[in-house]
């Protein structure tokens, strides 16, 4: 099946520790088998090591879904032409002093150069600054509107599956992210619509009067 989502280490992760990484792809309508991600981020979780999984993760049962969530990811491996464009941009953004990691420039030069695939990180920092990207590489504006962040996953899966959902994956694993945990345990949250609003709140607070119009409209 072909590939229509990249997803970086940090979404991955929390998602196999809270044990939502298959529930939260459905809920914006991605299969496992439409997820790829690049072959070094692969290595990084520990796709060949178990001992790097579990310094990734908390239990070894957390360790064991984040295995099973890169065996079902695809490999991609960049082009030697993505990979100078990756470095020409890189040099470009270190120049202009942009808190931006080169894993997930990677990702967008992947996304724009093979066109029509989203991408989806926990990295809030790298979605504040792809206005300040596009201005310095002008072929990022194809990812507008195609950019999917931790808490729109939470929030869809909230509203297709229930708080009941959301519920069990922060019991899970707690320590996973201290802000859907916040969120979920806050007084004001009783209901799906409550949770909805709350992590749209954290959405736009921290990403969307930033970066307008590049998050995905679901």
């Amino acid at each position: 099946m072909t590939v229509t989502v990249l997803v970086d280490n940090d979404v991955v992760i929390k998602l196999a520790q809270m044990d939502a990484y298959v529930d939260a792809l459905a809920a914006v309508g991605v299969s496992p088998t439409q997820v790829g991600s690049l072959r070094v981020m692969l290595r990084y979780m520990g796709i060949v090591d178990s001992s790097r999984r579990k310094r990734l993760t908390q239990t070894p049962a957390e360790a064991d879904r984040l295995n099973v969530a890169l065996q079902s990811i695809v490999e991609l491996e960049m082009t030697p032409q993505e990979s100078a464009l990756a470095a020409s941009v890189m040099a470009r953004v270190l120049n202009a002093g942009l808190d931006l990691q080169e894993g997930e420039l990677s990702l967008c030069v992947v996304a724009v150069s093979r066109g029509a695939i989203d991408l989806c990180t926990g990295d809030k920092r790298a979605l504040k600054e792809l206005p300040a990207l596009e201005r310095l590489w002008a072929a990022l504006s194809q990812l507008r509107g195609r950019c999917i962040c931790l808490e729109q996953l939470f929030e869809r899966m909230c509203g297709k599956s229930g708080l009941g959902r959301v519920g069990d994956a922060v019991t899970t694993s707690p320590k996973a992210d201290s802000t859907i945990l916040f969120v979920y345990r806050h007084p004001s949250v009783g209901s799906e619509r409550a949770f909805i609003q709350g992590m749209q709140k954290v959405t736009q607070d921290r990403v969307g009067q930033y970066a307008p119009g590049w998050l995905k409209a679901f």
